[in-house]
């Protein structure tokens, strides 16, 4: 949905990370399914239900089928949909797994038994990103609750055939209607000249995820921190890549995987989160920057994903967190290593020039080594762009000016491949 276009000032910036950074649990995709189920249970007052019906677009269901549920570790939408209603608490929105306990995990199988349970998806042409849910208690009443556009943007409630206008509006129902970034070049101008003063929210939430990254690696034992690079080892971007990558795969694994494990997710994707947000500050970190050249690295690196992601479809035919991740990466590489605001855009056209087909394939364990590798791929673009090697000579689908790259990477994955999900939802 095309938001309002406007110039890149403090209080513009803050809607824009207010309107896409969101706190998740597990995958996005199966997040949202687990959400539409606990917003009918708690319409539905906890009756004991009979019966639920889920249509989702086939976009999003191919996203969410092979993912695993929070607590669960395993994938399946059925489960996803017993644990929302189980645990009946919508205010979480899409981190509704985060109270999950053993007690609720223990009784999945069984509630299930106990209901009828019908998953259908299909193709509409005006989203997508859609779910309609219908879901009945033994004792006759009905909820029915549609979401579109994005994935905590709830349409409409309705409980026996009525419209619940005042519904929980201000934390169920919002708009999808998002500010608009008119320009690459607002970006990097307000990188340069902007205030940060009331970014805090972004900064602090970049700090969590870094840190919550260095955590789950100290717990495996590997040797992959900023600690265990040699003196060497930090001024080279080759051997940064390799640190990034374990940095990027560590906490997208536990979230793929369904492990109760909090993520921020950029954009509507809680992989880009990861990328987008511990990239600048694991690099800020090995090369000793300061703090405002650090806030400046996660600025750019967060909106640069947030334009790359406004070019594309929310639920993408192509991969969206790759791209964003690969794409905001360089920028940040190049912006370190002092490049001029030709070089930073060369740096993203590179990225691109090599992973413009990168194909989405539905969320599952190994988009945890796709968004890594994209960061990575992303990390030696800023490099030879800055080391003057790009090869991007304007021929294909990548152009010399950074907007028609960007603008074609958007016509490729809404227009020319928008019926490629049907084929490859019959592959996986």
């Amino acid at each position: 949905m095309i938001g309002e276009v406007i110039s890149l000032e403090t209080e513009t910036v803050k809607k824009i990370v207010s309107a896409n950074l969101t706190k998740t649990m597990g995958c996005t995709d199966i997040g949202v399914v687990g959400y539409i189920a606990s917003i009918g249970s708690y319409v539905l007052k906890g009756n004991k239900i009979k019966r639920v019906n889920l249509v989702m677009s086939e976009e999003l269901y191919k996203n969410a089928v092979n993912v695993g549920v929070p607590g669960l570790k395993k994938s399946g939408l059925d489960k996803a949909l017993a644990l929302g209603i189980l645990l009946r608490n919508p205010e979480k929105q899409l981190s509704v797994f985060e109270s999950v306990t053993k007690d609720d995990i223990e009784k999945v199988s069984s509630f299930l038994d106990e209901i009828d349970v019908t998953i259908s998806h299909k193709r509409f042409d005006h989203t997508v990103l859609y779910e309609d849910l219908e879901i009945e208690a033994v004792n006759g009443d009905i909820a029915k609750i549609r979401i579109e556009d994005s994935y905590d943007n709830v349409v409409s409630v309705e409980f026996n055939g009525e419209l619940l206008q005042d519904f929980d509006k201000d934390r169920l129902v919002k708009k999808a209607t998002k500010p608009q970034i008119k320009s690459y070049d607002e970006i990097l101008d307000f990188v340069e000249n902007g205030d940060f003063s009331d970014l805090d929210i972004l900064f602090s939430t970049a700090d969590i995820q870094y840190e919550n990254a260095r955590h789950e690696i100290r717990l495996l034992g590997k040797k992959f921190l900023i600690e265990d690079l040699k003196e060497t080892e930090r001024n080279c971007f080759y051997d940064l890549s390799n640190y990034l990558r374990k940095h990027i795969i560590v906490p997208s694994k536990k979230r793929m995987e369904g492990d109760v494990f909090t993520v921020y997710g950029v954009a509507g994707s809680g992989n880009l989160g990861i990328g987008t947000l511990i990239s600048p500050l694991f690099l800020a970190h090995a090369l000793n920057l300061s703090d405002e050249l650090r806030k400046k690295l996660v600025v750019l690196s967060f909106l640069t994903s947030v334009y790359v992601k406004q070019k594309m479809s929310i639920v993408t035919v192509l991969c969206g967190t790759g791209h964003a991740t690969g794409c905001s990466t360089a920028a940040v590489t190049a912006y370190i290593k002092k490049g001029n605001r030709d070089q930073i855009k060369k740096a993203i056209n590179l990225y691109l020039s090599t992973s413009m087909g990168f194909v989405c394939d539905g969320a599952k364990l190994s988009c945890t080594n796709k968004v890594a590798f994209a960061a990575m791929n992303g990390l030696i673009s800023g490099k030879m762009a800055t080391d003057d090697e790009d090869v991007c000579d304007g021929t294909g689908l990548n152009k010399i000016d950074i907007e028609q790259s960007l603008t074609n990477l958007g016509k490729l994955n809404n227009e020319i491949l928008k019926g490629a999900n049907k084929g490859i939802i019959e592959l996986i």
